[in-house]
């Protein structure tokens, strides 16, 4: 058990994403704007946050946004434009410190820039339900009707390997050493391929669409929303979780929303739809609620890179940042 310290925010619209940046917490607004921390906000979007990241120089966040454009905001002063697309939503995006990478997806087009350069884009066949960076910033999966693509982030002319298995896909998951490529299903299940040689891989058994994934330090284990419980299925071995039990963390009557993994230690944060918030301590199989539920869903959480740090957010606006503190002697 872990004792809490925790300030709270009313941010004035739902959360839809949050990330740290020098021990500061930013909150992404369903009404366009960022709540830092430290109380101030400010204006990003005429319209509402679709997707964030942490950018790569670790000092931003990239939002995209309903307006169509991509977004670059960090502490010291207002936001900065990437990339603008007429009469286009920006859905998704994600970058990498290691690589310097941004791709931001709208309708079936990956766009990727690096630095202050737009390069190139990568058409899908269909809608892009979710994208996916491994460890290194090199590797890109999509998702999108009828499977997933993985392909080179910085090759323009890099045709992609086809994962394919009939459906819609959503979210993705791409393991960090880009051995496994994980997507969310439209039928309540997840469905993955073993890169290497396109074996597929399946894992059922959710009540609702997992729209959240969070990879351990290690890659040894991915955890999932879109149950009562996280759902957290081993990656060790050449075939993955296929053929082994997950490991169930949290259950309650309220479905998961919302997992994170601390960047160092083997601790996953659970965010539910009734909005409360636990922590689970793999190692110890313990776990210990840090905010009971308010009834807004969970919409957002992330932990801090640099201290014991954990920031949430729901979907009624109210945000939480919590100070976990060392645990007590037994």
């Amino acid at each position: 058990m872990r004792g809490v310290s925790a300030q709270i925010l009313e941010l004035g619209a739902p959360a839809t994403g949050v990330h740290w940046v020098d021990e500061r917490a930013l909150f992404a607004r369903g009404d366009g704007a960022i709540t830092i921390s430290d109380e101030r906000t400010i204006k990003a979007h005429d319209g509402a946050i679709l997707c964030s990241a942490l950018a790569p120089d670790g000092a931003h966040i990239l939002t995209g946004g309903d307006d169509g454009r991509l977004m670059m905001t960090g502490l010291g002063g207002g936001p900065r434009e990437r990339l603008q697309l007429k009469s286009k939503w920006i859905d998704h995006v994600v970058a990498s410190a290691a690589s310097g990478v941004i791709v931001a997806a709208a309708g079936k087009d990956a766009h990727v820039l690096k630095e202050d350069a737009a390069l190139h884009v990568f058409t899908y066949p269909s809608t892009i339900g979710g994208l996916a960076l491994d460890a290194k910033g090199r590797r890109l999966a999509a998702s999108h009707y009828g499977g997933a693509t993985l392909r080179y982030a910085l090759m323009a002319d890099d045709a992609g390997v086809a994962l394919k298995w009939a459906g819609s896909h959503l979210a993705i998951a791409l393991e960090p050493q880009a051995e496994f490529v994980i997507t969310a299903m439209q039928e309540l299940e997840l469905h993955g391929w073993r890169v290497s040689d396109k074996k597929d891989l399946r894992m059922s058994g959710y009540a609702a669409k997992t729209r959240n994934f969070t990879w351990d330090r290690r890659g040894r284990w991915l955890a999932t929303s879109g149950a009562d419980c996280a759902v957290l299925w081993p990656f060790v071995g050449k075939m993955g979780p296929q053929g082994k039990p997950p490991l169930l963390l949290g259950r309650r009557e309220a479905l998961v929303t919302r997992v994170a993994f601390h960047p160092r230690e083997e601790i996953v944060a659970i965010g539910y739809a009734d909005g409360a918030v636990l922590i689970a301590d793999i190692a110890e199989n313990a776990t210990a609620e840090i905010i009971a539920p308010t009834g807004a869903p969970i919409a957002a959480l992330a932990w801090s890179a640099v201290r014991m740090q954990l920031a949430a957010g729901d979907e009624a606006g109210r945000a939480h940042v919590m100070e976990l503190q060392a645990r007590a002697s037994a």
